[in-house]
């Protein structure tokens, strides 16, 4: 079973992944697994949503309506992507 500590520590390291692509960047889109297009803000509550459900995240940089942004995905873990 997942502890709490674990749950926290998965979306504050996605959260940095984030962070890290952003960078001083301004409205960078991000890409969610169901097709669903939204603003960062929107994207750091998914991700902590998303740990607090048991899945493992990724975020990663990607091309979002044409330009970079970011694409996330979530599964279970000793599931594949």
């Amino acid at each position: 079973m997942t502890t709490n500590a674990e749950i926290e520590e998965r979306w504050v390291e996605a959260w940095n992944d984030l962070f890290d692509i952003v960078g001083e960047r301004w409205q960078v889109d991000c890409l969610l697994p169901d097709g669903l297009i939204v603003d960062t803000e929107t994207c750091k509550g998914w991700l902590q949503e998303s740990a607090y459900q048991g899945y493992c995240l990724k975020v990663e940089e990607g091309r979002v309506k044409g330009k970079r942004g970011i694409v996330v995905l979530r599964f279970k873990e000793g599931k594949s992507i």
